[in-house]
C-alpha cells in the first residue's frame, strides 16, 4: 500500500495548534530517509573534494610560478 504524500501544509498543521506553536514535535527518519541524508552527505563531500582539487592543479598558483621562473634563472646564471 502506497503512502499518501504529505505535502507542507500538513507539516505546518502538525507543528501548530488552535493554541500556537506545538512544542513537542517528534520526526521520524525512516531508513528511506537516513539513507537519503547519507548519500547527500557524502555526495557533497565528494563535490567539494573535486572542487578544490580542480581549482588547486586548473588555476596556477602565482606565487610558485615566480618562484619556478627565480630558480631557473639562479640555475642559468650558475652555470655561466
Amino acid at each position: 500500500m502506497a503512502k499518501p504524500k504529505r505535502n507542507i501544509s500538513d507539516y505546518l498543521d502538525a507543528l501548530v495548534d488552535k493554541d500556537g506553536l506545538k512544542t513537542e514535535v517528534t520526526i521520524t527518519l525512516t531508513n528511506e530517509t537516513m539513507g537519503k541524508i547519507v548519500l547527500s552527505l557524502l555526495a557533497s563531500g565528494i563535490i567539494v573534494v573535486t572542487v578544490s582539487h580542480l581549482m588547486k592543479n586548473y588555476f596556477p598558483n602565482r606565487q610558485l610560478g615566480s618562484l619556478q621562473k627565480q630558480v631557473y634563472q639562479i640555475q642559468k646564471n650558475l652555470q655561466k
